[in-house]
């Protein structure tokens, strides 16, 4: 996976919770935030969206405070990440003082990483839907994947598929690799996958995608008689890979399904792109290492 770090420093937002991009994080880890970080903003690390601007995100956060949606003395200082490897060195080398992520990415790396903790903050709950993204003019596979999304749904499909991947993968292992069915004579559908947010969208060491997100490719290529064909990119690299036609669909985008209704719906949407009907929802988290 590439390491290559790219990040963006913008200036501190006023806020009760930290959002930008994919990620949005609750409230601070202590009644006083500023109590943990001697008065100066806490240095949040995410992972880097793909359709907001940063002075959109400044605009939204301020409004959020004004409204009374958010405590309005959170300082945050915010560096965004293309892929969660970088995030973890920057958490490590004391670069950020948090990353925000998700429920069972920070539960995946608990096991892995001792140096870690969840940080203890008031929790507003927020979450995140995971779709798929196609081109806006692929309107024929927008339609048959939001079929089959569908009926994954409705036959208990996914809620089994969660299960097996994700809630009873034991602490500290991998969830077994997935085999792509590849069938003679079928269209390619392909279809990018970035390593970041593991178990749900997992890449092996040794290059073999895993975990969630290709249980569910799996499962879609044979609703649709597609082959699924697998092109790993990091999560900054996402709405470039879709639209540069490198990939048909992006598996993962994420929409807002928190109640203050800070973000809009498409900050994680590509301009020129469309989301399927959610297949996923987590709940986002703060990681910080242990004092």
């Amino acid at each position: 996976m590439n390491m290559k770090l790219n990040m963006k420093k913008i200036v501190s937002l006023l806020l009760g919770c930290a959002l930008a991009g994919t990620m949005l994080a609750g409230c601070g880890p202590t009644d006083d935030p500023h109590k943990s970080s001697g008065g100066k903003p806490l240095k949040l690390g995410m992972l880097t969206n793909m359709n907001i601007s940063e002075q959109q995100q400044a605009e939204l956060m301020k409004e959020a405070g004004k409204r009374g949606s958010f405590p309005v003395n959170m300082v945050y200082d915010i560096t965004y990440y293309d892929n969660l490897n970088s995030m973890q060195m920057g958490l490590e080398s004391k670069s950020i003082d948090e990353m925000s992520t998700y429920q069972c990415v920070s539960d995946y790396l608990l096991a892995r990483n001792d140096k870690f903790a969840q940080t203890d903050f008031k929790q507003v709950k927020l979450e995140d839907g995971f779709c798929c993204a196609v081109r806006e003019e692929d309107k024929e596979l927008l339609e048959e994947m939001n079929k089959a999304i569908s009926a994954m749904k409705d036959d208990g499909t996914l809620d089994k598929l969660v299960q097996e991947y994700i809630k009873d993968v034991k602490a500290g292992e991998e969830p077994h690799a997935v085999e792509l069915e590849k069938a003679e004579g079928r269209r390619i559908l392909k279809v990018a996958v970035t390593g970041d947010l593991p178990p749900i969208d997992l890449v092996l060491a040794d290059g073999k995608p895993a975990g969630f997100n290709t249980a569910v490719l799996s499962e879609v290529g044979k609703r649709l008689q597609r082959n699924i064909e697998i092109v790993q990119v990091d999560s900054g690299a996402r709405a470039a890979a879709l639209s540069g036609k490198t990939v048909d669909v992006i598996f993962w985008a994420v929409i807002p399904e928190d109640k203050f209704n800070v973000r809009p719906k498409d900050f994680d949407l590509p301009k020129g792109a469309a989301t399927t009907v959610p297949y996923y929802k987590d709940e986002i988290v703060h990681l910080a290492v242990k004092k």
